[in-house]
């Protein structure tokens, strides 16, 4: 069985990471991990989550839709018109500029599991796009999307996963923003699969990351995280230790 990495994991191994003279950044290339926590490094801003989710699930990609106030990341990804490329919920439910025609990403991925059966390995969802070099920078935009692509699969166990593969993220901010829109978008096609697909359950998210960084600002943080992470595995093997036979009596 392959080992799966878990968010401890990655904590521990960012903290032990080089520094890139580059780019100043912690890095860690090519990881892959269980993602079953809503942070990695730091906690979430519960109100900062909900509006996020409001915006990913209109499908809009204009930053003045989105209830304020907007991060001034978003603002300064934005072109002249407002618009990102990194709207995921636009990308997967919306329809228009750089999509593909109706019907929607999203609904070409249900439609896959409904017509081909729950153990396709088709249910694909493109997010990123093959002119992202010429749209990264049109109408003013500073937006090099970051997620590649979805895939969206159901085992032998009838589990939905999704595994969302990544050609970067930030730790910190990064990875808490897409977990959450990937964790709602599991529970949307829990209940859009139930009634195809009987006993369907939820699986899980896994992140497969080329470039996982994090920003010196967050230095401290990371620290902070991979010392309380260490403590807690340490009480844990404590609480539960190794019994040897011959030698646990």
């Amino acid at each position: 069985m392959l080992h799966t990495n878990s968010i401890d994991d990655v904590v521990q191994a960012l903290a032990a990471a080089y520094i890139d003279p580059r780019t100043g950044n912690k890095v860690l290339y090519s990881v892959s991990w269980l993602a079953d926590k809503d942070s990695m490094i730091g906690h979430i801003n519960k109100d900062w989550v909900r509006r996020e989710l409001d915006w990913f699930n209109s499908g809009s990609n204009n930053v003045n839709d989105m209830e304020g106030p907007v991060p001034s990341l978003f603002r300064a990804c934005a072109g002249e018109d407002g618009k990102v490329n990194s709207a995921y919920g636009y990308i997967l439910f919306g329809s228009g500029e750089f999509l593909p025609p109706v019907p929607s990403l999203y609904e070409r991925i249900v439609q896959t599991l409904i017509n081909e059966g729950a153990g396709t390995r088709h249910a694909v969802a493109i997010i990123s796009d093959r002119d992202i070099h010429y749209i990264s920078k049109y109408s003013g935009r500073h937006d090099f999307i970051c997620t590649n692509a979805l895939n969206v699969m159901v085992d032998a166990d009838n589990q939905l996963h999704i595994i969302a593969q990544m050609r970067s993220m930030d730790a910190v901010f990064g990875y808490r923003a897409d977990y959450s829109m990937w964790d709602s978008l599991m529970t949307r096609l829990l209940q859009d699969l139930a009634l195809v697909i009987p006993g369907i359950e939820r699986g899980n998210i896994y992140f497969q990351v080329a470039n996982l960084h994090v920003y010196p600002r967050h230095f401290a943080l990371l620290q902070d995280v991979a010392y309380d992470t260490e403590e807690r595995l340490a009480r844990r093997v404590w609480q539960n230790p190794v019994r040897i036979p011959g030698l646990d009596k």
